[in-house]
């Protein structure tokens, strides 16, 4: 699908939404719906739309700003440690992390800090270290949480993009968002905060699904529900590709 074909996709969509809710101050919306993943899948772009409607918000004429969250499916990590102790790796310590989002994105139309109140940017829902020290459950989060971030980000999987949203008109939206190709299944959330004067003065919710279709789905299906079968497969499957591997080459 060309960008231009869901530009006007998205328009529509917007001003559908406008004229059905417009006392919410934002209208918020994708051009995906559904994301599916493949066996050839590398990775792929959800654009966003916002349309703020002066009428909802308190102060039309003061300048505007959007934040973007998106916030993928939440699942329990375990991050260890390991150290070399007499010649051997050994898992020296760890931390448990409960219902860290498997993806976390925070776009914005200016540098977070340049828009809202210190109070707002500490809130820990506004930060990838935020996130992650809110998810901590056991361990030093002055260890443990920057190595995590920084392994989130380099598999794409958490990213800050401070420029990252901008305005195709005064008050109208876009947001890109890059899913790399190790995004997880489930519901993304997006969440569209329109900031004025530093205070968030209007806000919206959109939704995405990540689903993986085909043959990989059947198989990611048999090993989560039928553990057992599907090791009995596998191993089923490596002994007689190696048998009529054996056979072939003696031949």
């Amino acid at each position: 699908m060309s960008l231009l074909r869901v530009i006007l996709i998205a328009m529509a969509t917007l001003l559908l939404a406008t004229g059905q809710g417009a006392a919410q101050g934002v209208v918020f919306a994708n051009s995906d719906p559904l994301v599916t993943i493949h066996s050839n899948f590398t990775g792929q772009a959800v654009t966003l739309f916002g349309n703020i409607e002066p009428s909802g918000i308190a102060d039309p004429a003061a300048p505007m700003d959007v934040i973007v969250l998106v916030r993928g499916p939440a699942s329990d990590r375990i991050v260890r440690v390991q150290e070399r102790q007499f010649g051997i790796m050994l898992n020296t310590a760890y931390a448990v992390y409960r219902r860290l989002p498997g993806y976390f994105a925070v776009l914005s139309s200016r540098p977070i800090e340049e828009i809202v109140e210190p109070e707002i940017l500490a809130d820990p829902r506004m930060s990838l270290s935020g996130i992650a020290n809110q998810a901590m459950q056991q361990g030093n989060a002055g260890r443990f949480t920057p190595e995590l971030v920084r392994l989130m980000r380099n598999s794409g999987l958490f990213t800050h993009n401070p420029r990252g949203v901008s305005f195709l008109s005064p008050t109208t939206f876009a947001a890109r968002v890059v899913l790399p190709a190790a995004v997880p299944n489930g519901t993304f959330v997006a969440h569209a905060l329109v900031v004025q004067n530093g205070e968030i003065t209007a806000q919206a919710t959109s939704r995405f699904i990540v689903r993986t279709e085909g043959f990989e789905r059947f198989l990611a299906n048999a090993a989560r529900n039928h553990p057992f079968l599907y090791g009995l497969a596998a191993i089923a499957i490596a002994i007689g590709t190696g048998w009529l591997g054996g056979v072939l080459f003696r031949r």
